[in-house]
């Protein structure tokens, strides 16, 4: 046979699979890797932890430790909470309703503890803070019932005790008053609103300095309770015609809480002494806490009137007059009404309705009467 010795047999190519046959594989270990990876060996990202809902328990303990340190604003939110979270305990109500009594929000201190009542109508405690903001607002036979009913409930609750000496000491019956705190006293002589209403029952009978004294032995039991420090600032001014330690209370009571009500007491002891641009910024500073306090408004209107700006006077009597109601006096009316009346230009057709509120509580008022003829001199008014 025949052999060309020049023939090379061509070599036979590798099919692509049998090339990379040991790459598939390595590919096909990974993937199995991947996807039975252990825990350890990838980081994943952690699933969110839920927040958990807040107990009314633990709202309870921050409104106990806000009193503690005097801060009532966080402790009465502390408590709304508590009320939102365990509605059909009347307990934070009651709470609530005292603090309101504290910053002198006598209306929703009233709402709050017949609301109290409403849920437990046989519990002292709501019974009482029902009587007492009734009392404040001069509903005295119904504050009396409530009071004695809550007394008949629990005879040896301080709290109640001092309340019905309030209400008899507002009605004049200093009798029946000294005997109620007489006994609250005896069962708690450190009791702060016992206390306070022993104070008031000494100012009632005029004995000032004494009620000072109390007021004070007060204050060291309850430092931050700012109405205490308004309570001795009432008693210096109204009763004992000292401007200067009253002025001293009032800085005690906004240096204790400043609020609306503090800074509002103080602009109006500006405003007594006279001193009336230091009256206007502190009223202005009251305002900024609560725009719509209307006390704060009218003593505004007052300060500003002293300093013959009337269009400013005017706008402070016309949102704050309203918003006091019964609480305005025959000055504030008459003032009122001579701002419009002075303002340029004159406004007669809105001083007028103030003015006639001035006579109705005082027909001889001289500032109002001569608003009217002022008003009258113009022609077409």
């Amino acid at each position: 046979m025949y052999l060309d010795r020049d023939y090379r047999p061509r070599r036979r190519r590798r099919s692509g699979i049998g090339r990379f046959w040991p790459l598939f594989v390595l590919a096909a270990v990974a993937v199995i890797l991947y996807e039975t990876q252990p825990g350890w060996l990838v980081e994943r990202p952690s699933a969110p932890t839920p927040t958990p809902t807040r107990s009314a328990t633990s709202f309870l303990a921050d409104a106990e430790a806000a009193l503690l340190r005097g801060d009532y604003a966080a402790a009465l939110t502390a408590y709304e909470r508590v009320a939102a979270l365990d509605p059909q305990n009347p307990e934070p109500l009651v709470v609530k309703s005292r603090l309101y009594m504290i910053n002198s929000n006598v209306a929703a201190a009233h709402t709050t503890a017949s609301d109290a009542v409403a849920l437990a109508p046989n519990d002292p405690d709501a019974l009482a803070a029902l009587a007492r903001s009734e009392d404040w607002l001069g509903d005295y036979e119904t504050a009396l019932e409530h009071a004695l009913d809550a007394y008949e409930l629990q005879p040896d609750n301080v709290e109640t005790l001092a309340i019905i000496s309030e209400i008899y000491a507002d009605v004049g019956n200093f009798t029946q008053a000294q005997t109620y705190i007489d006994q609250a006293l005896a069962l708690d002589p450190q009791h702060a609103l016992a206390l306070r209403n022993s104070a008031y029952l000494l100012e009632k009978l005029g004995k000032y300095q004494d009620a000072i004294a109390v007021l004070d032995q007060a204050l060291k039991q309850a430092p931050q309770r700012a109405d205490l420090h308004l309570e001795k600032a009432r008693i210096y001014r109204v009763g004992m015609g000292d401007f200067q330690n009253a002025m001293l209370a009032y800085r005690a009571a906004v240096d204790a809480n400043k609020t609306a009500v503090t800074l509002d007491a103080l602009g109006e002891g500006l405003y007594n002494v006279g001193d009336h641009l230091a009256a206007i910024r502190t009223l202005n500073d009251a305002l900024e806490l609560d725009p719509n306090y209307g006390p704060a408004l009218v003593h505004l209107g007052m300060a500003l009137y002293s300093r013959r700006n009337y269009e400013d006077a005017a706008a402070a009597f016309d949102k704050g007059l309203p918003l006091i109601g019964d609480a305005a006096r025959e000055e504030h009316y008459y003032t009122a009404g001579l701002a419009h009346v002075y303002k340029e230009p004159r406004e007669c057709e809105l001083g007028q309705p103030w003015l006639q509120k001035a006579l109705e509580k005082n027909p001889n008022s001289a500032p109002a009467l001569t608003g009217v003829k002022l008003c009258s001199d113009v022609p077409g008014s």
